[in-house]
């Protein structure tokens, strides 16, 4: 008899996310999708959004409202707003959904619970947020299937998962007992956990889900005892099909889900060794491994990790990263010598790993037929890029990368250059600070190329009170304004800490020159924030 193990993730769009960015862990998130008739709406929210009232399926606005409300004024639910001497886990994250990186965790998350049972599939829904494992007989492997699902939630939560587990004989069964379980602890006359499911778990569109609780019908035993006829007249082959899969007369085959082959390989020495020539003519010849295996695919390599491994000593991670894809397995060993001519072993090596880490296509471009090609340039900067970032470390070779923020100051970041794809999946979300999505970045023409970090006090005499300079003192000389355009408001919310309520105007002086000024309406103070090259 077959026996399915459903493992569901609860929330999983917040719980990827958090597992990704631990620093967001307590927080208040609030994930949300443009919807084709309501627009922005709340698609998952943590629990500490739930706490102050945010529901999924609400407007994006409400839902804003509800986590950004101040500490002390409470929330709709009627708990207590927290004091201001409690400590805050941090603001809150408001972001874009993203089905596809939630999918991308998922596949990776199946193919590391074929640990566990060699048939690993993700539930046939649209957004699927459940694992399926078929355990046939292997559960005596782990000393019984109640071991086997202990064991497979130990391993989630030292992954940092919350799951819940359930073992059936079919798949729907499986699939329903993990999210209702908590049935099976209420007296229900002697049904079998099956008839005790909510109908819910037959996975029905919500419309027909509707139509049975108006009927009075919300355990699916309740739906086997009417006539079959009758159920299909009403609502469709589709409810009995769904009935039959839960009581096994009919096969739902798990879809397998087959992990690809992991761009890595490795070498044991028979002797352990310290010899920095050997080890770097195996390190060669790994990375030639490697390279062949990536041109099969169609990738190149952007970033790769090379460990070597003692024995009574934690493994030595050597970090490389490119700018650009690559297969050049002597490049990549040059880069690989810049770190290893600074490591010093503790003791002999006895293992070589080398993996690849971020793989992106290869570009494929047509070599000159005269002269020397301009294209060497952007060659020659990769290399500069890869050998600084292989050499002092990645995160200190760093590229600005602009944001949809209204506070200039807060309308950037900085990235690696090397050992990120452009389009990589695992680019962070936007940050707390940044803009809802669909919010434009302001041209060269509005925004000044120069910014003074921080702005620049200055003298300003207007021609009224409130209204546009007219004439300003800087670095001891007075600037008379000959054109003036604005003003452009730039406020922020109180969530975000200490407000910025400013009025910012472009102005051209009689000499040609071009500024950006602003006033700052807490104080009516004036500032030189930027210059117009």
């Amino acid at each position: 008899m077959p026996r399915i193990l459903a493992l569901w993730l609860p929330n999983w769009p917040v719980q990827r996310l958090v597992r990704d960015q631990p620093e967001l862990a307590g927080r208040a998130i609030v994930l949300y999708e443009q919807d084709a008739r309501h627009g922005q709406r709340v698609k998952a929210c943590s629990a500490a959004a739930e706490h102050q009232a945010v529901r999924p399926g609400m407007p994006l606005a409400e839902a804003q409202t509800l986590v950004m409300r101040p500490a002390t004024e409470g929330n709709r639910t009627g708990r207590p707003a927290a004091r201001e001497s409690e400590p805050v886990a941090g603001d809150p994250l408001v972001a874009s959904y993203d089905a596809r990186r939630d999918q991308e965790a998922l596949v990776a998350l199946a193919e590391w619970c074929e640990q566990f049972s060699p048939l690993v599939g993700l539930d046939q829904a649209d957004e699927p947020d459940t694992l399926l494992l078929d355990i046939s007989g292997l559960a005596h492997l782990f000393g019984g299937e109640q071991a086997l699902a202990q064991a497979v939630v130990t391993a989630c939560r030292q992954q940092g998962l919350i799951v819940r587990v359930a073992i059936a004989d079919t798949v729907s069964a499986a699939w329903g007992l993990a999210r209702w379980s908590e049935v099976l602890a209420e007296d229900t006359g002697g049904a079998t956990v099956v008839e005790r499911l909510p109908v819910e778990a037959l996975r029905l569109a919500s419309r027909a889900v509707e139509q049975l609780h108006r009927l009075g019908i919300r355990r699916v035993g309740q739906l086997s005892r009417l006539p079959r006829a009758s159920l299909a007249a009403r609502f469709g082959e589709s409810l009995l099909e769904q009935l039959d899969k839960l009581a096994g007369t009919v096969a739902e085959p798990i879809v397998a889900h087959h992990a690809r082959e992991p761009l890595a390989v490795r070498w044991c020495f028979e002797q352990p060794t310290t010899h920095h020539e050997t080890i770097e003519y195996v390190v060669g010849d790994l990375l030639s491994q490697l390279a062949r295996r990536l041109l099969e695919r169609g990738q190149g390599v952007l970033r790769l990790t090379c460990q070597l491994v003692c024995r009574s000593r934690p493994p030595l991670n050597i970090d490389i990263s490119l700018f650009r894809p690559t297969t050049a397995p002597q490049h990549l060993l040059a880069l690989a010598k810049l770190q290893l001519a600074l490591v010093t072993l503790p003791e002999a090596v006895e293992e070589i790993r080398v993996r690849a880490l971020t793989t992106a296509p290869r570009e494929q471009r047509q070599g000159e037929l005269f002269g020397e090609s301009p294209r060497d340039q952007p060659a020659q900067l990769a290399l500069l890029v890869e050998r600084l970032s292989n050499r002092l470390g990645r995160e200190r070779v760093l590229r600005a990368e602009l944001l949809a923020e209204a506070q200039p100051e807060l309308a950037y970041r900085y990235r690696p250059l090397a050992g990120e794809s452009a389009t990589s999946p695992s680019a962070a979300p936007p940050s707390p600070a940044s803009s809802p999505a669909g919010m434009a970045l302001p041209g060269p023409l509005l925004r000044p190329l120069r910014l003074f970090a921080p702005p620049q006090p200055i003298d300003v005499v207007g021609l009224a009170l409130g209204g546009p300079p007219a004439m300003f003192h800087y670095q001891r000389r007075r600037h008379r304004v000959a054109r003036c355009f604005g003003p452009e408001r730039i406020e922020t919310g109180w969530w975000r800490g200490e407000s910025c309520r400013r009025d910012y105007y472009r102005v051209e002086t009689e000499e040609g020159s071009r500024w950006w000024l602003f006033r700052r309406l807490q104080d009516q103070c004036w500032f030189l924030h930027g210059v117009f090259d």
